[in-house]
């Protein structure tokens, strides 16, 4: 199960990748749901545990609401707070973000465009983040931390962008647009008639066979039988194994 576990989520992450172009560093921003359950609730060394799903060289990143909402919950959100305070760098957001589930989609936006990998244990917030294409979104399980299979707004976005790079831009459609003029112009050039050609093939007569006249015998018939044929019966019994008896 870890073997599956682990292999699913570097597919996700791949998707990811193609897709969106959230690669390695990644950014990950959390809140105060993820670091609490991951320190005290599966009481996990959780900078050791992300580093196996998403490297060495990760960057913590937290909304400023977090923090007051962990001083708001005093001593049991000590651990939590004391986390991020060392390992997280703190992104301001407007007044009007009160909440923490404001403040990370507002981070988030309606694209990710700033390339977030997103750490949540608020159920609600999850919901909302599935929404946004190209959100990738971590969190633990019981005590397995999982990356998020991508959800259907970013297989949505995936196949409209894969769309769009079909079509030309419009300098290619210059191009083609003159290509095609250019094609139009020497197409009404005359060219000669080709020789012609004769409708009808000169079929090849068949080979004449010599024939014997009638009554005449066959012009060779083999020389055992020739000579079977000539020579006297000198024989007038066979036997019952297939012996010649003379008499």
């Amino acid at each position: 199960m870890r073997v599956l576990r682990a292999k699913a989520a570097r597919k996700a992450l791949h998707f990811y990748k193609v897709t969106h172009g959230i690669r390695d560093p990644y950014t990950l921003l959390v809140d105060g749901t993820f670091v609490h359950h991951a320190l005290v609730g599966v009481k996990t060394n959780l900078a050791s545990r992300v580093e196996k799903v998403l490297g060495r060289d990760v960057r913590y990143a937290v909304p400023g609401p977090v923090l007051d909402d962990l001083r708001n919950r005093g001593e049991a959100g000590a651990a939590a707070l004391e986390f991020c305070r060392r390992r997280c760098r703190v992104i301001a957001t407007p007044r009007a973000c009160d909440t923490v589930a404001k403040a990370v989609l507002h981070l988030v936006g309606e694209a990710n465009s700033q390339k977030f990998v997103v750490a949540t244990h608020d159920r609600v917030l999850q919901s909302a983040l599935r929404r946004v294409p190209g959100a990738p979104l971590l969190y633990f399980s019981g005590t397995v931390l999982n990356v998020d299979e991508p959800s259907r707004a970013s297989r949505s976005a995936a196949a409209r962008h894969e769309r769009v790079q079909g079509r030309l831009t419009e300098d290619e459609f210059r191009v083609a647009r003159a290509i095609r003029a250019q094609d139009r112009v020497s197409s009404n050039v005359v060219a000669p008639p080709p020789a012609e050609r004769s409708k009808t093939r000169a079929r090849a007569e068949p080979a004449l066979v010599p024939q014997a006249p009638e009554g005449a015998e066959p012009p060779f018939r083999g020389r055992r039988r020739q000579e079977a044929a000539q020579a006297p019966a000198e024989t007038e019994g066979v036997g019952c194994f297939g012996v010649t008896v003379l008499l």
